[in-house]
């Protein structure tokens, strides 16, 4: 085994739609130095979104890997859907190939869901993480490793376009909070008719807006910044063979 597949101190970072988030993290997930963040660009393209991130982690001193959760669909490390950043500028870039090459060391690079989801999970049973922020964000796992990526953001909500329009950010500053909470509660007992769930983990910037008494049983809120931390977990052997 390499040994760059066992790094020791890794650059996380979370790409959002509304922000990016940066930390360095030891092999365990734990942070070496506070989160860092910054305004996404709007209509960025790859190169711009790096030399956002050149700045942003500046600051935050060396590291020998790095970790990226991506909010689109992603194929090899190719990116195939940015509906919250603009696809017409994304479709079709590696963007594990280009960081390593602007920033000098290995990349491995997920769905933001799945990265997030990888520092809230037990790694037991049927797990799901829902994220609730400019979109809606979707990871399944079993034992701790993730599934082939689905991206249910995107699919027919019937109420709407999609659940990114049923429970998105859009959706919440439209209808209200009220609807929109009746929304995201209908949308975890279809998530729980369609994968029959042991736990959820419902994280994301809106998430913030439910208290754990109004959310059903199987159903756990989720800390943001653990979407960096699941970074770490990107480099363990079975996760890298499961994103491939």
């Amino acid at each position: 085994m390499k040994a760059e597949m066992h790094p020791e101190r890794i650059l996380s970072i979370d790409i959002g739609g509304t922000s990016v988030k940066a930390a360095v993290l030891n092999a365990a997930g734990e942070m070496l130095a506070p989160v860092r963040r910054c305004p996404t660009p709007r209509g960025s393209t790859p190169v711009t979104l790096l030399e956002e991130i050149v700045a942003l982690v500046a600051p935050l001193g060396e590291f020998d890997a790095m970790s990226i959760g991506f909010p689109g669909a992603i194929k090899r490390n190719v990116i195939l859907t940015a509906p919250n950043l603009g696809t017409a500028n994304w479709q079709g870039t590696d963007l594990a190939a280009m960081a390593s090459q602007r920033f000098g060391c290995p990349v491995r690079l997920s769905n933001d869901a799945t990265m997030h989801g990888l520092g809230v999970i037990a790694g037991e049973g049927i797990e799901v993480v829902l994220t609730l922020g400019t979109g809606m964000g979707f990871a399944l796992f079993r034992d701790g490793v993730p599934a082939p990526q689905i991206e249910l953001g995107r699919h027919v909500a019937g109420e709407a376009p999609s659940y990114d329009d049923f429970v998105g950010d859009a959706a919440l500053k439209r209808s209200g909070e009220a609807r929109w909470k009746a929304h995201v509660l209908e949308t975890l007992r279809r998530v729980r008719d369609l994968v029959n769930f042991d736990t959820l983990y419902l994280g994301g910037g809106n998430a913030r807006l439910f208290t754990p008494d109004e959310l059903p049983g199987g159903v756990k809120l989720a800390m943001n910044e653990a979407a960096l931390a699941g970074g770490a977990k990107l480099w363990r052997d079975d996760v890298s063979l499961a994103l491939k």
